[in-house]
């Protein structure tokens, strides 16, 4: 199978994973390259997610490597398994691979924050512009809807009965 010539950002990411935890271990190109019976060029490459490695072989590196944590290396086997084609795939060579790359992750993604920061200039600084800014960003209050003057706080104060216009007594 030829290398990839762009890969995603989730094979990126598994493959930098996958070097963490060869780097950490201590392990050669060659030790490791050994462990899978393959040339020491192909591990560069896997590292770099130009090529492909399968969910079982990463549990062997991983386990080779010493990797603890059965949390990760079980979420590094799933990244290795998963090949299903998006909805994005069919756009390859249309889009840039960076746009591809946000579309899967968005895909994948649990949740999506986003911030905004704004500036303004210092001749816009002025409080007629921040009136404006403040008028139509932020809603304005409801009018009260009691008097202070009345004995129930309601907006239809008293009657020449004495009571309150809704029907209470001070």
């Amino acid at each position: 199978m030829p290398p990839r010539s762009s890969p995603t950002a989730r094979q990126q990411r598994l493959g930098s994973e996958l070097r963490k935890l060869r780097e950490q271990s201590g392990m050669s190109v060659q030790q490791a390259a050994a462990l899978l019976g393959v040339d020491r060029t192909r591990i560069p490459n896997i590292e770099s997610g130009r090529f492909g490695i399968s969910a079982e072989r990463v549990r062997t590196l991983a386990f080779n490597y010493g990797c603890p944590d059965t949390g990760l290396v079980d979420l590094l086997a799933c990244i290795a398994r998963e090949r299903d084609r998006g909805w994005w795939e069919e756009h390859r060579g249309l889009l840039p691979p960076a746009l591809l790359d946000i579309a899967e992750l968005e895909f994948h993604a649990s949740e999506l924050e986003t911030s905004v920061t704004t500036h303004v200039p210092g001749l816009l600084q002025t409080e007629e512009h921040a009136r404006a800014v403040f008028d139509t960003a932020v809603p304005r209050c409801p009018a009260p809807t009691w008097r202070p003057g009345s004995p129930c706080g309601c907006a239809a104060g008293r009657s020449s009965t004495g009571t309150g216009r809704c029907g209470t007594r001070p």
